[in-house]
């Protein structure tokens, strides 16, 4: 049921059965990075890249609350590699190298992962660049989807008894990438990472505490990767440049108590997450232009939970628990300048009343808003005498509203990447989202063949969705943007809906002898909305995985085909366009030279099918090969190599 939205390389948002952004809970190494960009451009899990990366579990089907805050769409969890303790006093020099190369776009990434450890002690220390050119597509290039980045990491882990301390500060540096699906492309982020994490184990019981925190900044701009704005007089062009620069901060907390009992376990908890943004949009060409997106928003989240684990019997299991969520959310007074020049009449003048007169507007209502959010869910698994598990689960999920769904003022296309195209503005006062969801499935496991199938249903009340703006000077403003060859017309505005999620994911795998397995991944989801005809948004087509893996003494294979079915259920609100089927061709191969060497080749979309990504959006830059606004291709032929050498 997992998939991913991608917006550009770097800029990959995690979507599972059908909800995806802010609906999905990502930490990395337990901490939840709330990146600076409006347009979720450093989205979380690129703060986890896989250079670093040990392990990408997601959570499948329903989230235990414990897991964390707002999990009304999945949870998932990444983990980056962080050295190991020794059996000695004595300090061993350790490390990892990873080397990686691919030939769809000249991708190079080069890392390096040193540790200091004994048996008490770890002192890390991790370095990495990557950089790429332009993706190819098998009918040219997709421009631009160039991208640099570095990360540095420094931190310190310390063991003692049933104590275990952990500290790390990381440095990660993004520098030019395209994010051709969005208005503007990446200039650079500059993001400060904390972390630290204390566990002490009791004979019955374990105390986990986690701190973390980031400090991100962010410019883009939409002429320093892609063809500046242009028109065919060519005579406001300067008054068309774009460059935003947007910081966010962010800290967190978490503290739980498990504590083990004769037929299975409690757990508690408190946690917190605290986070601030600003944006404000300018032109190099006109110094007084500036636009408020957003200012002083802030968005708090305090919860506290209680779940419970207990075998019924020798066979039935039951999981329950409840969580309570205080979610308050505020913002600044903003402004605008759209008449950089004084001009005494003329567009620019109307447009700079028109956004006073959203200004004011915005000003005067009441920003701040609280929501008590209730989180619960039950599931049971039943276990049979034929080797076979059954899994009965319900649930109820809330989410409030993010911050761009709540502030955004002016019609603007910061919605946290939904890179539909259409402008959108913001409703303060939103409902939470209140998720109630069944799931029902098992699993077969008789040795030579396993099969993991299950079935959801999710009713989402209050769900938040871009509806047809009926403000005038919303409607006005935004027609004249388009007429100056910014945007769309006719906006959309963050209102409470009715949606329903549904649909079935099954893997299995099929033994044929000691060394050749048969593998497949399927998923169908369908999201609609309730309160009139229409489809949800950037859903994922029905796909299926069917592999067949070889195991030698030192080396693996794998031959993979990947179908996508077409996606003619879209939104019609979203303005979506339809997707056709396709199935592409994938090899790999995994050679073990020693226990401290690993070679990785392979090669993607074999055949150089030519075919268009449902989930890659639209072509919102300047491409000779791409038409303007046209759905974006799926990438070419890649072959590639990684090599991981660990001493």
């Amino acid at each position: 049921g997992a998939n991913i939205n991608k917006n550009g390389e770097l800029t990959g948002i995690a979507q599972y059965r059908g909800m995806f952004g802010d609906r999905i809970r990502v930490s990395v190494d337990g901490a939840q990075v709330s990146g600076a960009g409006p347009n979720s451009m450093d989205a979380p899990l690129s703060y986890a890249p896989v250079a670093l990366l040990q392990s990408l579990t997601i959570n499948r089907g329903i989230t235990p609350v414990s897991a964390g805050q707002e999990t009304i769409g999945g949870y998932v969890e990444a983990k980056t590699y962080a050295g190991e303790f020794t059996n000695s006093g004595d300090f061993s020099f350790d490390g990892r190298t990873y080397f990686g190369a691919q030939s769809i776009n000249d991708g190079i990434v080069a890392s390096g992962f040193f540790s200091l450890a004994n048996r008490n002690s770890i002192f890390r220390a991790f370095v990495m660049n990557e950089s790429a050119d332009d993706l190819e597509f098998p009918g040219g290039t997709i421009m631009p989807s160039e991208y640099k980045r570095e990360r540095f990491d420094l931190g310190y882990s310390y063991r003692s008894g049933d104590h275990e301390f952990s500290i790390d500060l990381a440095r990660n540096n993004t520098g030019d990438a395209g994010t051709p699906s969005l208005p503007m492309d990446i200039l650079s982020i500059d993001s400060d990472l904390f972390r630290s994490r204390y566990s002490f184990d009791g004979n019955d019981y374990r105390v986990t505490a986690e701190l973390f925190g980031s400090d991100n900044a962010h410019w883009m701009s939409n002429f320093h990767l892609r063809r500046p704005p242009q028109t065919a007089s060519m005579s406001n062009d300067n008054m068309r440049f774009r460059q935003t620069f947007a910081v966010s901060d962010n800290v967190g907390f978490s503290l739980k108590l498990e504590q083990y009992v004769a037929n299975g376990s409690w757990q508690y908890g408190i946690d917190g997450h605290f986070t601030e943004h600003d944006a404000v949009i300018s032109n190099p060409n006109a110094g007084a232009f500036y636009i408020d997106n957003f200012n002083g928003t802030t968005r708090d989240v305090l919860g506290v939970f209680a779940e419970r684990s207990i075998s019924l019997s020798d066979s039935i299991g039951l999981d329950f628990g409840a969580r309570y969520n205080r979610v308050s959310a505020d913002a600044g007074e903003i402004s605008a300048n759209l008449n950089p020049m004084n001009m005494a009449m003329g567009m620019p003048v109307m447009m700079n009343n028109m956004a006073s007169m959203l200004a004011n507007r915005f000003n005067g209502q009441d920003l701040s808003q609280v929501d008590n959010n209730i989180d619960w869910f039950a599931r049971f698994s039943i276990y049979t005498d034929n080797d076979t598990t059954w899994y009965m689960g319900a649930a109820r999920k809330t989410r409030s509203a993010s911050y761009q769904e709540r502030y955004l003022w002016i019609p603007m296309e910061a919605t946290g990447g939904l890179a539909d195209g259409k402008t959108y503005v913001g409703t303060p006062d939103l409902d939470p989202e209140v998720a109630n969801e069944l799931e029902l499935g098992f699993d077969l496991e008789t040795g030579d063949f396993n099969i993991y199938p299950r079935l959801f249903y999710k009713e989402v009340s209050d769900y938040i969705q871009g509806t047809p703006s009926t403000n005038m000077t919303v409607n006005q403003f935004s027609m004249m943007m388009a007429n100056m060859g910014m945007g769309l017309p006719n906006p959309l505005q963050f209102t409470n809906t009715e949606a329903t999620f549904y649909g079935f994911d099954v893997d299995a795998d099929y033994a044929l002898s000691d060394r050749l397995t048969l593998r497949a991944v399927a998923s169908m989801v369908r999201g609609e909305r309730d309160d009139i005809n229409d489809n949800l948004y950037r859903i994922s087509p029905d796909n299926m995985l069917i592999s067949l893996d070889y195991r030698a003494n030192n080396w693996t294979g794998t031959l993979e085909s990947i179908t996508y079915a077409e996606q003619d259920r879209i939104s019609a609100t979203n303005i979506e366009q339809v997707t056709d089927g396709y199935s592409i061709l994938n090899m790999s191969a995994m050679i073990s030279f020693d226990t401290d060497t690993e070679l990785r080749l392979g090669v993607e979309n074999l055949l150089d099918e030519d075919y268009l990504d449902h989930l890659a959006a639209y072509n919102r830059s300047f491409n000779p090969d791409i038409a303007m606004r046209s759905r974006m291709p799926g990438l070419g032929r890649n072959f590639y190599a990684r090599l991981m050498w660990y001493f």
